[in-house]
């Protein structure tokens, strides 16, 4: 994450996250900057990861690493402001059965704000 900040000094800065995952130590390491969201979803749960206040190239204060257990069958959803937090993993048992790429595009349409941009990362595996 310093890396990034440093590199992105000469910028109008951003929301940054990063995230780790060991499937083999199920779980996942994430550490954040701005409002970047992020959560661990399964067919009944919603875990939102934390993010620390900041920007990044510009100035982020104390960063953390978090550690979040990657239940088998999870997806790790990383997005940006762009799209609400207010989806919920009621609205994804069934969805979860595909794709990380049909995932994000239907969090994309359900829950994205027309009026800002958004971006979604859908993370989903062997663990």
């Amino acid at each position: 994450m310093q890396e990034i900040h440093q590199a992105l000094r000469d910028t109008r800065g951003a929301a940054v996250a990063v995230a780790r995952i060991e499937p083999d130590m199920h779980r996942v390491l994430f550490c954040g900057v701005g409002n970047k969201s992020a959560a661990i979803a399964t067919a009944t749960t919603k875990n939102s990861l934390l993010s620390m206040p900041g920007t990044a190239g510009h100035k982020m204060y104390r960063l953390r690493t978090f550690t979040y257990p990657l239940p088998p069958g999870s997806a790790l959803v990383l997005h940006s402001d762009g799209i609400s937090t207010r989806w919920t993993s009621d609205t994804l048992p069934a969805l979860l059965r595909h794709s990380p790429t049909v995932i994000a595009a239907h969090l994309l349409h359900s829950a994205g704000k027309y009026h800002d941009d958004a971006s979604v990362t859908v993370a989903r595996g062997l663990w």
